[in-house]
C-alpha cells in the first residue's frame, strides 16, 4: 500500500501557484499527492508531471461533476457534458502521470431529488460510466466511483450498490472508491464493505468520522486497515480533509468549525497513525 495526501487540505484550485505543494507533500512523508480535478482549466499537466518527477512521488486525481454535467440527468446534453468532463479528466491524468481518477463520477455533489434513484438514472449512469471507462482504458488510467453519504447524494450511498454499478458497467478500468467518512455513516460494517469489494476496490480514502485527523475519532481503524490487508489491497491509502479557510469548499463539505489543529499537523499525525496501525515504516 502507498500513502497519499489530498491537496484539498490546502487548496481547491491546483494552479501553478500550488506546485510547491508537491515537494511539500513528499517532505511530509507521503508517497503521492491527490490532485483536485475541480477547476480543470487551472491544471497544467506538463508542469505537474515535472514536479512529480522532481519530488519522486506519484499522483492520483479526485474529480467531481458540476451542474450541467451529470451522467444521470434526464437531459441528454447534460449527460454528454458529464461524459466529456470525465474524458477530459482522464486525459489530464494521463498527461501528468496520475494513476487514477476517483470520486462521485456520476452526478454533482449535493444535488438531491427528494427521492431514491430510478431505474432510468441507473441505466444512464451505466452508459455514461462505460464510455468514460473506455477512454480510461485507452489512456491507461483507472477510474473509481465513490459512494457518498445520503446528505450529499441520493444516487449511490453504499459499497454494495457501487459494486453492482461497476459490475453492470463491466469494464476493467472502472472500480470502486471507498471513503471511511462516508462508510462510517452508511455501512453497517466498513471492514465488511471492504471485504465485499475485494478486487473491485480501486481506491481508498482514510478519513476520520468527522474529517479530522485519522485516529482521533470513531472509525475502527484496526478492523478497517486489517480488512485492506485481508483482501490483498496494494493501492493508494489517501488521507482527505479540506482547507478550512476556503468558503466555497467549506460550504460544499459542510465544515463550520476547526476539525484539525493545522493542515500540516493533520498530515503528519494522520500518516504516523496509519503507518503505526498497519505496522509499516
Amino acid at each position: 500500500m502507498r500513502f497519499g495526501l489530498n491537496a484539498l487540505l490546502y487548496t481547491v484550485e491546483f494552479s501553478n501557484k500550488a506546485l510547491d505543494l508537491i515537494p511539500h507533500v513528499a517532505e511530509l512523508g507521503f508517497d503521492g499527492i491527490e490532485l483536485p480535478f475541480i477547476v480543470l482549466d487551472a491544471l497544467d499537466p506538463a508542469a505537474i508531471r515535472r514536479e512529480l518527477q522532481r519530488a519522486g512521488i506519484g499522483a492520483t486525481g479526485c474529480a467531481v461533476l458540476v451542474p450541467g454535467a451529470n451522467l444521470i440527468s434526464d437531459d441528454a446534453g447534460e449527460r454528454r457534458a458529464g461524459v466529456e468532463r470525465l474524458r477530459r479528466c482522464v486525459a489530464l491524468a494521463a498527461e501528468m502521470g496520475a494513476e487514477a481518477v476517483a470520486g462521485p463520477l456520476y452526478a454533482p455533489v449535493g444535488q438531491l431529488a427528494g427521492r431514491g434513484r430510478t431505474p432510468a438514472e441507473w441505466q444512464r449512469a451505466v452508459e455514461g460510466l462505460r464510455a468514460a471507462a473506455e477512454a480510461a482504458g485507452d489512456a491507461g488510467v483507472r477510474l473509481a466511483i465513490e459512494p457518498l453519504n445520503r446528505f450529499e447524494t441520493y444516487f449511490l450511498n453504499t459499497a454494495a450498490d457501487a459494486l453492482a454499478l461497476v459490475q453492470a458497467v463491466g469494464h476493467p478500468s472502472l472500480k470502486v472508491q471507498l471513503d471511511t467518512f462516508h462508510a462510517h455513516i452508511e455501512e453497517k460494517d466498513a471492514a465488511a464493505a471492504i471485504r465485499l469489494l475485494g478486487p473491485n476496490l480501486g481506491h481508498f480514502h482514510a478519513c476520520e468520522n468527522d474529517r479530522g485527523t485519522p485516529g482521533t475519532g470513531q472509525v475502527h481503524w484496526q478492523k478497517v486497515l486489517g480488512a485492506l490487508r485481508e483482501i490483498g489491497y496494494d493501492g493508494w491509502v489517501t488521507m482527505e480533509s479540506f482547507a478550512t479557510g476556503i468558503s466555497d469548499l467549506c460550504k460544499a463539505a459542510c465544515i463550520w468549525r476547526e476539525i484539525y489543529p493545522s493542515a500540516d499537523a493533520y498530515a503528519r499525525e494522520g500518516l504516523a497513525f496509519l503507518k503505526r496501525t498497519l505496522g509499516v515504516r
